[in-house]
Order: structure tokens, then C-alpha cells, then sequence
């Protein structure tokens, strides 16, 4: 079932890095819960529900004037969850300022869904965070 787990992230950040945001959300469960280490240098700290992680996602890639996002440097099988390593960037809508980041998350996934998002600092704290160290 893992291999199936990195595919069916892969399948969601393909669309998403398409920019078919209403196809990623296909990859979704309906109570997904997006979180972030108070260290990850984000926004929101925690989101539940379809809707609201697909509007707290829209609300940060509206804030850039011209928003890419990469495909993943790494996919990461870690059973029921999979680690994420990937960039994105933009110009920020309102300072005009380029930015790059570089995002180290952990999907888990159950009954084929992703059914949580967790944004880390680092790739080790993302490791770390599924059981796995390096």
C-alpha cells in the first residue's frame, strides 16, 4: 500500500503544481487536517476540513503576483505517510518582493486519501515527525 501512497501524492501535487488546484483536491479526504510547526515560518497553524485547507491553500497562492511551484526534489515512502521535499515561489502581491521556499512536508494517507498535512522546518524534522531519521 505504500507505493500506492507515494503515487497517489504524487498524483496530487502533479495537479497542484499544474495549477488544477479543483483536481488535487480530488486526492483529499473530506476531514483533512493541515498543520504546521510553529517553526515553518507559515501563516496558519492549523486547518481542518476540505474546504477550509483548500482556502487557506488559495488564500497564501493568491498573495503572489506569479506563484510557481516546482515538482518534488523527493518522494519519501514511509508507510502510511509520505515526505515531500519541494520549492515554490513567487512575487508577493502586495511588496513586490521575490521569494523562494523550500517546503518539507509529511502527507498521511488512509483509504487512498491524504488525510493530513504536515508542514516542518527542515527534511530531518519531517523524517523525524514519520519515524524515519537519516
Amino acid at each position: 500500500m505504500s507505493q500506492q501512497n507515494v503515487e497517489i501524492v504524487r498524483r496530487f501535487l502533479h495537479a497542484f503544481v499544474q495549477g488544477d488546484y479543483e483536481a488535487s483536491t480530488e486526492h483529499i479526504g473530506a476531514e483533512v487536517v493541515l498543520w504546521s510547526d510553529p517553526r515553518a515560518n507559515m501563516e496558519t497553524q492549523q486547518v481542518r476540513g476540505r474546504q477550509a485547507v483548500t482556502a487557506s491553500i488559495g488564500r497564501f497562492v493568491s498573495s503572489f503576483d506569479d506563484y510557481w511551484c516546482a515538482e518534488p526534489d523527493e518522494l519519501i515512502d514511509a508507510g502510511d505517510w509520505v515526505v515531500v521535499v519541494m520549492r515554490s515561489g513567487g512575487r508577493g502581491r502586495t511588496s513586490g518582493v521575490a521569494v523562494t521556499q523550500t517546503w518539507n512536508v509529511a502527507y498521511e494517507l488512509a483509504e487512498c486519501k491524504v488525510v493530513r498535512i504536515d508542514f516542518h522546518p527542515t527534511r530531518d524534522d519531517a523524517l523525524e515527525a514519520v519515524g524515519l531519521s537519516e
